[in-house]
Parts: C-alpha cells; sequence; structure tokens
C-alpha cells in the first residue's frame, strides 16, 4: 500500500506542474511532443514507485508507427500507463468523456489530440470514430482497447466494430498486443498496485487497408483471434 500511494503523491504533484510547463510550450512550439515526454518520464517515475516491471516482447512488430492502431487487451487501469511506458509512441487514443473532467490531465489530453467519446451517445460516438479514421489518415497512431471496457474476469470480452470501422476507413495497420500479469497487479475495483511484472507482447500486424467496411466483422475476428493464441500459450 505505501507503493500505491508513493505513486499516487506524486501523480498528484507532478501532472499539475507538468501540464503547467508542457501545455505552453506544445502552443509556443505547435507540437504536442514536449507533452508526451514529460507524461512518460512521469509515468516510468510512478511505475517504479510503485513496483511494477514491464517486458516487452516483438517490438519488431511496430515498425512504422504512422498510420497504426495498437489494440490489447484490456483489464485493468493499470493498462494505459503500462502502454505508454513501454511501447514509446506517442499515439493518441479515443477516451471516454469522464477521463476530460479530470483537472489539468483532460486539458492535457485535449491539446495532445486524444479524441473525447460520450458512450451513451451513438452519434458523437460515431462522429468520435470519424475524427480517429481522420487523424489515422493524417499519420498519426492510436491506442485503441477494442474491448471498449476492461473484463470483469480477466478473461477477452466480445470487440466493438467501431474501432476497426475506423481503421477500414483509414486503411490503418493494426498491431494485435498481450498484455499479462495486469490484473494480478491491479484488479478490476481495487485501488492498490501490487509489486510484480507485466509482459506485454506485440504480435503479428494486421492491414486493415485489404478489408472492406462490410469485412469488419471477420477483420474483428482475426484480431481477437491474434491476442486470444497469444494469451492461451502463456496460460
Amino acid at each position: 500500500m505505501i507503493r500505491t500511494a508513493a505513486a499516487v503523491a506524486f501523480l498528484g504533484i507532478y501532472v499539475p506542474a507538468a501540464s503547467l510547463v508542457g501545455v505552453p510550450l506544445a502552443h509556443l512550439l505547435r507540437s504536442p511532443a514536449v507533452l508526451y515526454k514529460l507524461g512518460r518520464f512521469g509515468i516510468s517515475v510512478a511505475l517504479m514507485l510503485s513496483g511494477t516491471r514491464v517486458v516487452v516482447e516483438g517490438r519488431e512488430k511496430l515498425g512504422d508507427a504512422r498510420n497504426m492502431v495498437v489494440m490489447p487487451n484490456h483489464v485493468s487501469n493499470l493498462d494505459a500507463p503500462v502502454l505508454f511506458e513501454a511501447l514509446g509512441l506517442d499515439f493518441k487514443a479515443v477516451a471516454k468523456r469522464e477521463i476530460f473532467k479530470i483537472p489539468f490531465l483532460g486539458h492535457v489530453l485535449r491539446v495532445a489530440g486524444f479524441i473525447e467519446v460520450d458512450r451513451g451517445d451513438r452519434n458523437q460516438a460515431r462522429t468520435a470514430l470519424d475524427r480517429a479514421a481522420q487523424s489515422l489518415r493524417e499519420g498519426n497512431c492510436f491506442l485503441i482497447f477494442p474491448e471498449g471496457t476492461r473484463t470483469r474476469t480477466g478473461e477477452l470480452g466480445p470487440f466493438k466494430r467501431g474501432a476497426f470501422v475506423a481503421a477500414i476507413e483509414a486503411g490503418s495497420r493494426i498491431v494485435p498486443a498481450a498484455l499479462e500479469g495486469v490484473r494480478e497487479l491491479m484488479p478490476r475495483g481495487r485501488l492498490r498496485i501490487n509489486r510484480g511484472t507485466v509482459r506485454l507482447r506485440l504480435l503479428d500486424p494486421v492491414n486493415a487497408g485489404s478489408y472492406s467496411y462490410d469485412d469488419r466483422e471477420r477483420l474483428a475476428a482475426e484480431v481477437r483471434g491474434r491476442i486470444a493464441e497469444a494469451l492461451a500459450e502463456s496460460a
């Protein structure tokens, strides 16, 4: 519990301070790159304080990050910080509206180009996905959890189709990813972070550009199958 408290206390001080420095610099330089550098440093320190170690396999699968979507399984609130630090990519994401209400962090995410989505508003959600497709076409990289939310049991849940439609429209390259060990460190519904190691396996990419809108179910099944197979290998 002491490690978790130390990580939370650090972020409570660091996030406001980093945002007050980083946001003006991002506007001045007309680039969010400084926000990613500050964010990655802060997350690295917080993970170290919490006793979280990350092992990455298959980094070469990333290749050119332009117009790429990384799609991992989702079981914990720790997933996004782990991926942000481990991937080393200045990725954007489609995130639920509640996250943008967090003081300082919400403004930083908007400046960095993250896209807000209201899960209860289908029209707004469609608009958010259209914006994501356009951002991908512009060469940006995205992190999207295709399950949409954390699973309660830790088992791989059903995939939502919206992210795959955006990837098809943008002709993106999808890199499936299997996260293992995160649920043991921070189960859903718990604030405490247990000390341990997370394993991130990056899998063979899938070219969404070779699929049509009518093939979105098949594309989702292909990506889900690769993640499920990777998770089963380690079970």
